[in-house]
């Protein structure tokens, strides 16, 4: 497995065939992806792309806490579900995020995903809330320990 970082546009097709498949491929468009601050990041078997994550600054709803960043669009294909290239790609994300100041990450995550969160130290804050289009979700956040 190789992590690197990768195009908007390849963070884009990934998101949509795997977290959006039925809706407009408009709707994997973020804001925040064309910043040049926004680190688009995926994990590759070969030259086979399997997963991304896009992490970007960006304060959390309801604070102002300086070093905040935002996890976005992760998403494996279906095919390589269950191996561990999330869990690699997130933690290679994570450390990144630390690396460049980072003390807080946070995302959006579907409730299915909630143990996946929960095993790399994220914590659901707030009530499960339902997005449109895409179910039940929680807002996850990761504290930089120390």
């Amino acid at each position: 497995m190789d992590i690197r970082t990768i195009s908007i546009e390849e963070a884009r097709s990934i998101r949509w065939e795997v977290l959006k498949p039925d809706r407009p491929e408009s709707e994997v468009a973020y804001p925040g992806d064309e910043s040049e601050l926004a680190e688009h990041l995926g994990v590759f078997e070969g030259d086979k792309l399997l997963g991304v994550a896009t992490f970007l600054p960006e304060a959390y709803p309801g604070q102002d806490e300086a070093g905040a960043w935002r996890l976005r669009g992760m998403a494996t294909v279906r095919s390589a579900q269950g191996r561990g290239l999330g869990s690699q790609l997130l933690s290679y994300g994570v450390k990144r995020v630390w690396d460049q100041g980072g003390m807080v990450l946070w995302c959006y995550g579907r409730t299915s995903a909630r143990t996946f969160y929960e095993r790399h130290g994220f914590r659901a804050a707030g009530d499960e809330f339902v997005s449109p289009h895409t179910g039940p979700h929680y807002l996850f956040i990761l504290r930089r320990a120390g």
